[in-house]
């Protein structure tokens, strides 16, 4: 549709024929209909009458605006917009909308978006104001629903760097097919020097074309079995180039909506003592991009990799090697003994919520996962840490009421001073009963102030503390 037509749907083509039976008392009714505030302004710049349309701004005392100047009510950022609606409409009968924060009674100010039409020649202006709230309330939600999809994002970046990093640093040959037509599509480097060729020549190659024909029915049995039940373990094969015996283990996934399976390769009856590659794990955990450790189960660490040396403040790996964990992670006295427990009874931990103190005063709030090892000669503990820096850092929804208050509250002794604890749990408090009352008023404020015994102004700058309401575009 090209501007011309564009133009035209902003007024009706035959007016005459439908408003000139209208009287003032109706005219009246459909200015206020079409609006939450509509203002009557005299050539003089001077509101003259106020009607409202929505009933929120009842409590407001917005008539009391009535003999005051629109310059008055209008904040000092907004003046301008102002003086422009009013100039614009004494030469045309409507102009466009235009966003004004003005001052309510109370001393708050609020966003109203305003549109001026022209009454008469007399340089008489009505107002038509529309709340902002909602547009402001989708606004919010666009942007939380954005920091969400960019958390998530980095959240599965990151796995993915560590998936490549660990695939193509293991020193175990592994290849990644095609469940559907059994190609390759990954293979690390330990694969290629397995096999012999390069890992740009196992991409897309068959993988039947790997092994000798005599074991195509072991080869196939093992795929169907993997992609029916999951995984199978200890298949012998022989290769197509050298006839040496392997064994292989095949597991399979899902991604994308498609099927692939994860082959492990494995020669048998190695010399005791002898591998095919040398063991990079150890080069692997010291440069993993998360902190690990490992310790005694006494909490005597034993090594450290570069990560946890950062994380830890510390200048090199040799001041962690014999100190106690404890000494950096955890509420003194309370979460290692709970890890020790736990690792003691069932073996193995995740995602536990606890933190990190650096020596230089530093602290970050950290996820460990661990295990036990106990079949070893000398049984240790080796533990992943993850900071949660990934978590979205929308506010927290407090619907569980008090008992969620009260785990939050345990979950920050030891993090603070007892007199900064207690005013953290004073404005936890404050701010579920400014919201309580909020949902009991249906979002009322002037009855929320009335049965917090607050008044208007004071709940409004308690509104503006926490964050609530629709209050976050006002200063």
């Amino acid at each position: 549709m090209d501007t011309t037509a564009l133009k035209s749907l902003q007024r009706f083509k035959t007016p005459e024929s439908w408003f000139s039976a209208v009287d003032a008392r109706h005219a009246a009714a459909l200015f206020a209909a079409s609006s939450d505030v509509s203002l009557i302004i005299d050539g003089k710049g001077v509101i003259q009458d106020i009607a409202l349309g929505n009933e929120d701004y009842y409590p407001l005392d917005l008539e009391t605006w009535v003999g005051k100047s629109l310059h008055d009510i209008v904040n000092i950022d907004s003046r301008s917009k102002a003086a422009a609606l009013l100039r614009e409409a004494t030469f045309d009968a409507r102009t466009r909308w235009r966003e004004v924060n003005v001052v309510i009674p109370s001393g708050s100010s609020i966003p109203l978006n305003f549109t001026a039409v022209r009454l008469s020649a007399d340089g008489d202006v009505v107002l038509f104001g529309r709340d902002l709230a909602t547009e402001a309330r989708l606004q919010q939600r666009v942007i939380d629903i954005q920091r969400e999809m960019e958390a998530d994002y980095a959240r599965l970046r990151n796995a993915e760097s560590r998936y490549r990093l660990l695939f193509h640093m293991a020193s175990e040959p592994v290849l990644v097919i095609d469940a559907e037509n059994g190609r390759i599509t990954e293979a690390n480097p330990a694969a290629a020097r397995f096999l012999g060729v390069a890992p740009s020549r196992l991409v897309d190659k068959s993988v039947r074309d790997l092994f000798e024909p005599a074991s195509a029915s072991g080869l196939q049995s093992a795929m169907t079995i993997a992609r029916s039940m999951g995984k199978l373990q200890d298949q012998s094969l022989r290769l197509a180039d050298s006839g040496r015996e392997i064994i292989m283990a095949v597991s399979q996934y899902r991604q994308d909506s498609r099927q692939f399976l994860l082959m492990r390769l494995s020669v048998t009856n190695a010399p005791e003592g002898e591998t095919d590659f040398p063991s990079t794990a150890l080069e692997v955990l010291k440069r993993l991009p998360d902190a690990f450790v490992a310790f005694k189960l006494d909490g005597e660490i034993l090594e450290a990799n570069n990560t946890f040396v950062e994380l830890c403040q510390l200048a090199s790996a040799d001041l962690a090697r014999g100190a106690h964990l404890e000494r950096w992670l955890g509420r003194p006295g309370i979460d290692y003994s709970l890890i020790a427990t736990n690792l003691r009874d069932y073996g193995s931990l995740r995602d536990f919520a606890t933190l990190i103190r650096g020596e230089l005063g530093a602290r970050e709030e950290v996820d460990v996962t661990a295990v036990y090892v106990q079949d070893v000669d000398e049984p240790c503990v080796g533990m992943l840490i993850r900071p949660v820096r990934r978590r979205s850092a929308l506010p927290l929804v407090r619907e569980a009421g008090v008992q969620s208050t009260v785990e939050n509250l345990s979950h920050l002794i030891g993090t603070m001073p007892l007199k900064d604890l207690v005013r953290e749990t004073t404005d936890m408090i404050e701010q579920m009963c400014i919201e309580a009352a909020l949902k009991l008023t249906d979002d009322n404020r002037a009855s929320a102030a009335q049965i917090l015994g607050l008044s208007r102004q004071s709940l409004y700058a308690k509104l503006h503390r926490f964050g609530l309401g629709d209050l976050s575009s006002q200063d």
